[in-house]
C-alpha cells in the first residue's frame, strides 16, 4: 500500500552567493495570499526587469495537486520560498515568474545586501504591466469542477453496472 504524506521543511541550501540579484525579474513587493504554491505579491518596487503590474504572481513553492486530491498528497522542497502573507521580501524571478528561499531576501532597506543591489533608479508599477506567472484556479471553482468530474465518473461506472445486469 501506497501512502502519501507531506514533507517535512527542510532547511534550504543555497549557495552564499545567492540571491535576487542575477535573476531575470527583480522587485519589491509584500505577499498577500498563497494558492497551491502560488504566492500573490503587491508590487512596490520594479528594480530589474520589465514593467510590472501592481500585483504579480510568482511560482514561490512545488505546485500542489486540487482538491481534493491535496487533502491526500503535497510536495515540498528545501529550496520553496516562504514568503508568509503581509512580509515585504525583495524578489528575484526568472522570466516565467519562478522564485525560491534562494532568490528572496527580507527587506530592508538599511540592509547592506539589499542596498548595494537596489538600483538608483526605481520603476513604481504600471497599469498594463507583467502580471506574472498564471495561478492554478482554486476554491469554490477547482472543488467544483472536480466533483462535477467525480460524479461523472461515479455515474458512468453505474451506468456500466446497468448494462452488466441486463446482458
Amino acid at each position: 500500500m501506497l501512502v502519501l504524506l507531506p514533507a517535512g521543511p527542510a532547511a534550504a541550501s543555497c549557495a552564499s552567493d545567492s540571491g535576487p540579484s542575477g535573476s531575470a525579474v527583480v522587485f519589491v513587493g509584500t505577499s498577500e495570499e498563497h494558492r497551491r504554491g502560488y504566492t500573490r505579491m503587491q508590487v512596490h518596487e520594479v528594480w530589474y526587469g520589465p514593467d510590472l503590474a501592481d500585483e504579480v504572481w510568482v511560482l514561490s513553492g512545488q505546485e500542489q495537486a486540487p482538491w481534493p486530491l491535496s487533502l491526500f498528497a503535497s510536495v515540498s522542497s528545501s529550496v520553496d520560498a516562504d514568503l508568509p502573507a503581509g512580509s515585504t521580501f525583495v524578489v528575484g524571478a526568472s522570466d516565467e515568474f519562478r522564485t525560491s528561499a534562494c532568490s528572496v531576501w527580507s527587506y530592508d532597506a538599511d540592509e547592506p545586501r539589499v542596498a548595494r543591489l537596489r538600483p538608483d533608479v526605481t520603476r513604481s508599477p504600471r497599469s498594463g504591466g507583467a502580471e506574472g506567472a498564471d495561478p492554478p484556479v482554486d476554491g469554490p471553482v477547482a472543488g467544483g469542477l472536480t466533483a462535477l468530474g467525480v460524479g461523472a465518473l461515479a455515474l458512468g461506472v453505474v451506468a456500466l453496472r446497468q448494462r452488466r445486469r441486463q446482458v
